[in-house]
């Protein structure tokens, strides 16, 4: 399988001359006025309309014997159940099929796949929304705007559902084929997801500027176990109007949890037990380089001095002439750190953060009696100040003034440079450990992935019949994040070419009945998309060999035909023509489980 980066377009035999537009402008409001000449289009009509009154006549004396035709037909049709598709051949190109279908077509009649969520939001508030799934969406205030750009006031409702498998994209009927530069790709799905906003029921758009942080929760297929970083996703919105998927940046995925597996993979038992192999080996890893980097202490890094801001208030607190009691929550740790900065920076103030919850500056003619310090960071500190009668807490940090700021920040570079040479010191004394412990850990793999090797070919001589793409599968739960600048529908994806030999395909079910003029489509098992394709005598079709393939057909009254992978390994190596027997479904799919239920391999 070979993936291409949405940056990258192959026009391989397109010769010098070609022009490629990505994000073509649309037409204007203007631009599209000024096509419209009605006075063309009637001269376009009349001489269609008279060819069409000389021939009424003649279409009228054979009606009555193509009523009778037809209702005989419909007999037949009835008999053999009425759910399939004309005898006539094909007369269009796959192309031109589904460029007269609508971008979105959802296969059955009825509404099923993914519900939506929908929640309300103060359009001058915006807010953070948290979904069960672990998905959030994060939406910023004055976000929304009329179809003129005007910010609109009071509250909308937000619809968002996400779509994760093949079943998911099926339902919902969304393309995901990728065309670039002529070159047909698939886009293999991390996740999607559909999200648009309302106001009185009437649509709203994203305001310019503005758009919605998206973190996705969502599962991806990966070709080896426990892998520690994630492959390259990217981040592609659908133009619906020009029918394509547009690329707008880097998914930035997060990897989670260990291996999901699947406990009706006939490798199941084998493979969980190499996961459980991976994740020994790994945290036996994770322990040995702790064990080297604690064997030489890490040098203590200085902390830069600050200039004191002239624009937020500072006070003197003395913590070495006993003037004051610290109440040190920290075993006497706070007290020997601060004693210690004191030391070494003459004339040490306080200066107050401007994050620190506000006060009183009164509180400043107060004589406090002891202060409780907690260290919050490497730079600030959370300071109560204690009286009998009220205490006050501060987010406070040290700071310098004039020269004595220029004295510590010399000093500071000089202990700097000292700090960076004895890291170098003590990275190259680690070096060799690391190097080590590291080629133990690639050999322990290697073990691990032979013994699994010798299993599966146990497996093969035992009959176990598996694809070899799906040996090392398995899946791992993401965090897809993004930004959405506009509503619609978003895809975390990549960019892959369908894999396989092409075969000539023609398709009939178990009563002989052929289907054509209809949508096909494909699932395979190794990759997490969904392939489309035009029935006809002549559909070029490709199967990889080397994984598990469904392929179905959605006919009328909401019934599947299906052909199932170990009937498809049959073809597996054939070239030139081949007529696919799907199994016609008795049972109607009417929900989403039904569904799932057929279509599950």
């Amino acid at each position: 399988m070979v993936e291409y980066p949405p940056g990258v377009i192959t026009a391989k035999d397109m010769g010098d001359n070609y022009n490629i537009k990505i994000n073509p402008r649309l037409p204007s409001r203007e631009e599209i006025a000024r096509h419209k000449d009605f006075d063309a289009l009637m001269r376009q009509y009349r001489p269609q309309k008279a060819g069409a009154v000389r021939t009424r006549l003649r279409s009228l004396r054979t009606a009555y014997i193509g009523g009778a035709i037809a209702a005989a037909l419909a007999a037949v049709l009835i008999v053999l159940g009425g759910v399939f598709s004309s005898p006539k051949p094909a007369s269009l190109t796959a192309s031109a099929y589904f460029s007269q279908q609508p971008c979105i077509a959802p296969p059955l009649t009825a509404e099923k796949g993914p519900a939506y969520s929908s929640f309300r939001v103060n359009v001058n508030q915006g807010g953070v929304y948290e979904y069960p799934s672990g998905s959030r969406l994060v939406v910023p205030a004055a976000a929304f705007a009329n179809d003129y750009g005007q910010l609109i006031e009071g509250e909308v409702d937000i619809y968002y559902r996400e779509l994760h498998d093949f079943v998911d994209i099926f339902l919902a009927g969304i393309p995901l084929d990728f065309d670039s530069a002529g070159l047909k790709l698939q886009l293999e799905s991390a996740g999607l997801i559909e999200i648009f906003a309302e106001q009185n029921g009437q649509r709203v758009q994203m305001a310019p500027g503005k758009t919605i942080d998206v973190e996705m929760a969502s599962e991806i297929i990966v070709p080896r176990m426990n892998m520690d970083a994630p492959p390259s996703y990217y981040v592609y919105q659908l133009d619906t109007f020009s029918r394509v998927w547009i690329y707008q940046d880097v998914d930035r995925m997060q990897l989670l949890d260990d291996d999901i597996l699947d406990s009706n993979d006939p490798l199941f038992p084998i493979k969980q037990k190499l996961s459980q192999r991976l994740q020994e080996i790994d945290a036996q890893a994770k322990t040995a380089l702790a064990a080297v980097e604690s064997s030489i202490p890490k040098p203590v890094e200085p902390l830069r001095p600050q200039r004191a801001d002239g624009n937020l208030p500072t006070f003197e607190l003395n913590f070495l002439d006993g003037s004051l009691s610290v109440e040190d929550t920290e075993n006497g740790e706070v007290r020997n750190e601060l004693a210690k900065l004191q030391r070494m920076y003459s004339g040490i103030i306080w200066q107050v953060s401007p994050n620190s919850p506000a006060f009183d500056e009164r509180a400043f003619q107060v004589k406090w009696e002891s202060v409780r310090i907690r260290p919050v960071n490497n730079r600030d500190y959370e300071l109560t100040l204690i009286h009998p009668q009220n205490q006050l807490t501060l987010i406070v940090s040290p700071v310098l003034m004039g020269s004595d700021y220029e004295r510590a920040l010399a000093r500071y570079q000089t202990e700097y440079e000292g700090y960076k040479a004895a890291l170098a010191s003590r990275e190259a004394q680690l070096k060799e450990q690391k190097e080590a412990a590291l080629a133990n850990t690639r050999q322990q793999q290697e073990e691990a992935l032979a013994s699994y090797d010798r299993e599966l070919a146990s497996l093969k001589a035992e009959g176990i019949d598996f694809g070899a793409a799906t040996q090392y599968l398995a899946r791992r739960k993401v965090i897809n994040r993004f930004k959405a600048t506009a509503f619609g529908f978003w895809a975390c994806a990549k960019p892959v070419v369908p894999a396989g030999e092409e075969v000539t395909a023609s398709f009939r079910d178990q009563y002989g009945n052929s289907y054509r003029n209809q949508t096909i489509y494909l699932a395979d098992r190794s990759q997490n998309t969904l392939y489309r394709f035009y029935a006809s005598e002549q559909t070029p079709l490709r199967l990889d060999e080397n994984s598990d393939n469904l392929i179905w057909m959605a006919a009328s009254n909401d019934r599947i035909a299906v052909l199932r992978p170990e009937r498809l390994r049959a073809v597996n190596g054939k070239k030139g023509a081949y007529t696919f027997q799907l199994m016609l479904v008795d049972k109607a799919a009417r929900t989403e489980k039904d569904i799932r239920a057929i279509l599950h391999f």
